[in-house]
């Protein structure tokens, strides 16, 4: 289901913010936070069991991406990062250590999540329908809080 509501939107930004730091920030070496859980099963000697995951986390950021609107390039770059995620997820199961090595070292889902979160904080969202608002004239009203807003570039009807 779409977000429909300013509170929608916040919430799928933290639900991807969990899903980033589970995936791929939760063992930290000095000020960097280097393991996450995709990393870390891929050293689990259970054939298949990263690749499942990093497709779930994948597949679940980029839902997320959908719901809260993010335009199609986004989704597209996102979606091949997460690819390449799952590639060396399956990695894992032809060349063990090597694949796993490379499986930790690359935070596919880190970088999807980034897409989709910079994607949303660029985005000004509108309660209520685009028809609606080109109809009374508060589009061109929309259309200029937007660009007084640092760093929004795109408006986004919710309704």
């Amino acid at each position: 289901m779409r977000a429909r509501t300013h509170e929608d939107i916040l919430k799928i930004h933290d639900s991807v913010d969990t899903v980033k730091r589970l995936s791929d920030r939760i063992i930290g070496i000095g000020p960097i936070n280097l393991i996450g859980l995709d990393g870390i099963l891929s050293w689990v000697p259970v054939p298949g069991l990263d690749l499942a995951y990093s497709v779930l986390a994948g597949g679940f950021i980029l839902v997320q991406g959908a719901r809260a609107r993010c335009d199609a390039t986004t989704l597209v770059a996102a979606a091949l990062v997460l690819a390449v995620d799952a590639g060396l997820s399956l990695g894992d199961t032809v060349i063990p250590v090597l694949g796993a090595a490379a499986d930790t070292l690359f935070q596919g889902q880190l970088y999807a999540a980034h897409m989709i979160q910079r994607n949303i904080d660029k985005t000004h969202y509108v309660e209520g329908g685009e028809a609606e608002a080109r109809r009374n004239g508060d589009h061109a009203r929309h259309v200029a809080d937007m660009r007084a807003m640092k760093g929004k570039t795109r408006v986004v009807y919710l309704g």
